[in-house]
């Protein structure tokens, strides 16, 4: 999976896969961020830690610093406060009705559904992927929407809300098995240092096999590719008048 996505995307940092687990134990090998840094950090740093160091992390309620992200993951309930808009009204929405239809809108798993995360590199991790996340590009995500319409057809439908792109990353591909493209909101790019001109494409496991290959097909049929190969690189140049003059010297015309 991997060298497949290495080798027809060249992505900066390494794809990421997630396994999500219904038991809390942390299997060996995988670096907990309370054991190892002594604080809670964002499961969205983890992923970063995870595509630019290589490490390998798990996550529980425990290792959570985010409170967005407990209700969205399962790991509580969602209190009264946040169904009814207040975590989001004034900041993001002008009225609590709209700021009510943002959060009901938002993916969550059901409560106690899931006990912990593994975060990897693609390359390293020793678990069957539940999901892989590849940062990149709009020209390298575009690539894997192709890979993903490649035997099925249609269009992949993304939801934007602009807040919590952790719902997107891992909730929604994860319940609903569909591919999703995710622009990181303003938490991530604060805190996990993700760039300006990265997106995310997330994978469930059921859609992974055929969206690598229809990434190599579509490569090989020569139709789309990265690095992008652009046509005005055939094109005959032009050059002001004035240059004229020293072509004739040079004997190019």
């Amino acid at each position: 999976m991997n060298a497949t996505l290495e080798q027809y995307l060249r992505p900066l940092t390494y794809p990421v896969a997630i396994r999500i687990l219904e038991g809390k134990e942390i299997p060996d090998g995988y670096r907990r961020p309370t054991n190892i840094l002594g604080y809670r950090i964002n499961i969205c740093q983890g992923v970063n830690f995870a595509r630019r160091y290589g490490w390998m992390l798990g996550f529980t309620a425990e290792d959570m610093a985010c409170p967005l992200s407990m209700p969205i993951f399962g790991f509580v309930e969602e209190p009264d406060f946040v169904t009814k808009g207040e975590i989001i009204f004034p900041d993001f929405t002008d009225s609590l009705e709209a700021a009510v239809r943002t959060q009901a809108a938002q993916p969550k798993a059901p409560t106690g559904s899931i006990g912990s995360v593994l975060i990897g590199p693609l390359s390293r991790v020793d678990f069957e992927p539940d999901l892989i996340l590849v940062y990149g590009s709009p020209a390298q995500v575009v690539r894997l929407v192709q890979g993903s319409l490649f035997k099925e057809g249609g269009a992949v439908e993304s939801r934007f809300s602009g807040r919590c792109a952790c719902a997107q990353e891992f909730i929604h591909p994860h319940l609903s098995q569909k591919c999703n493209v995710i622009v990181p909101a303003q938490g991530e790019r604060l805190f996990a240092m993700t760039a300006d001109d990265e997106m995310v494409f997330s994978i469930p496991k059921s859609k992974i096999a055929a969206t690598l290959e229809g990434l190599e097909v579509i490569h090989k049929k020569g139709v789309s590719r990265i690095p992008t190969p652009f046509f005005g690189m055939r094109m005959r140049p032009e050059f002001p008048k004035r240059y004229e003059q020293l072509e004739k010297l040079c004997g190019m015309k």
